[in-house]
């Protein structure tokens, strides 16, 4: 009998043993599961193209927002959360309703230049063009603010995220851009007869709002079977 339960204890312990590695393989794919789907935030600003010079720059009229230079128009990133720190730059696409319709998505694209936001002559565009990793608008509104002798603009953006590996996650954010020197009143006027105003400087963030759960519960299951097990081989060697 003591043979018979000194056997049964170390083919328990062996087993006891793989388990953890076994747990350890898949908290190691429930986090890259999780990697997969893009988490956090991102704040951005209008970026440079050097050959020929041009800042990107907004030109706003009363149901659309169009982005300068085409057909790239790269933002530099600031600062991020999450895994958004990968990307240091993008490309920005246009909306082309603030009612109805949103065209150019994907709206940004994400990627990595070699100088934040700035495309250089013979650089590599290829990571903010790909349609990886990408923000896909959905809807879009505006608000018009006075700010002492300028009138501030707030543009609401909601949408989702895609990342690279095809995982979606729920987003929004918002551009902020300024006229100088005008009314609300008369930035509406201008609007409402057609007309655009042009040259505008701009910045924004996005961020995700919900992502997909890892698959974690697997995992978990696993460190529960560990656990009852460790309880009942010390009570069998009691």
């Amino acid at each position: 009998m003591i043979g018979f339960k000194s056997t049964l204890l170390n083919v328990t312990l062996a087993i006891t043993a793989t388990i953890p590695l076994a747990t350890a393989g898949l908290f190691s794919f429930a986090g890259s599961a999780q990697a997969a789907a893009l988490s956090g935030e991102i704040q951005f600003t209008g970026g440079f193209t050097l050959s020929p010079f041009a800042s990107s720059q907004i030109t706003f009229s009363k149901d659309a927002l169009s982005f300068t230079p085409q057909p790239i128009t790269p933002i530099g990133i600031g600062s991020t959360t999450g895994n958004f720190s990968a990307f240091n730059s993008g490309n920005i696409g246009n909306i082309i309703s603030f009612s109805s319709k949103v065209a150019d998505n994907p709206f940004i694209d994400f990627g990595y230049l070699a100088i934040p936001g700035i495309i250089s002559p013979g650089g590599d565009t290829s990571s903010i063009t790909d349609g990886l990793n990408t923000f896909t608008l959905t809807s879009s509104s505006y608000k018009l603010n006075q700010s002492g002798l300028n009138v501030g603009i707030d543009v609401a953006l909601f949408g989702y995220f895609t990342s690279a590996t095809g995982e979606k996650s729920n987003g929004g954010g918002n551009l902020t851009f300024q006229v100088n020197n005008k009314s609300v009143a008369s930035v509406n006027s201008i609007l409402s007869s057609g007309s655009s105003i042009s040259n505008l400087s701009f910045s924004g963030g996005t961020f995700t709002t919900s992502v997909p759960e890892p698959a974690a519960l697997l995992g978990l299951g696993a460190v529960g079977g560990v656990m009852a097990m460790s309880r009942r081989r010390k009570s069998f060697v009691q």
